[in-house]
C-alpha cells in the first residue's frame, strides 16, 4: 500500500538578517546569547502566530533556511552563522535536534534592497 500522505509544509519568517560566522566569532559570548535569546522570542511568536505545533520527540524534518540580505555571504559563512539560530529552533522545538538524525538542513540565500529577513520552513521528511 503507497503512502499518499501530503506533508505540509510550515513556515515562519524573522526579521534579523543571519549574521556572517566571521562577525560572530569576534562577538562577545554575552552577544551571542543575545542574539539566540532574540531568536528564540521572534521563532515561538511565529509558532503562535502561524499555529505551528511543537515537535515531537524523535520527529526528523527537512528545513530550508533562506537568508534575504544586501549582500550575499560566502556559502561557509552563511552555514556557520545559522548556528545560534539552529539552536534556538531546538530549544523552542521547531524540530527536535540539530543532529543529522533529526534534520536535514538546506541553505539558501538571495539579495533583495531594504531590510533583511529570514524565511525558515520545515516539512515532515519522508521515513527511510
Amino acid at each position: 500500500m503507497e503512502n499518499n500522505i501530503k506533508s505540509k509544509l510550515e513556515k515562519i519568517v524573522i526579521p534579523i538578517t543571519i549574521k556572517s560566522l566571521n562577525k560572530l566569532l569576534r562577538e562577545h559570548w554575552s552577544a551571542k546569547g543575545k542574539l539566540k535569546r532574540d531568536y528564540q522570542l521572534l521563532i515561538v511568536n511565529q509558532m503562535r502566530l502561524n499555529k505551528i505545533k511543537k515537535t515531537k520527540v524523535g520527529e526528523k524534518w527537512v528545513v530550508h533556511i533562506h537568508s534575504v540580505r544586501k549582500r550575499k555571504l560566502d556559502f561557509d559563512n552563511l552555514v556557520g552563522g545559522c548556528k545560534i539560530l539552529l539552536d534556538a529552533l531546538c530549544e523552542e522545538s521547531f524540530i527536535w535536534d540539530d543532529d543529522e538524525k533529526h534534520i536535514v538542513v538546506h541553505y539558501t540565500q538571495s539579495t533583495e534592497k531594504g531590510d533583511g529577513y529570514t524565511l525558515i520552513t520545515r516539512e515532515k521528511a519522508l521515513s527511510e
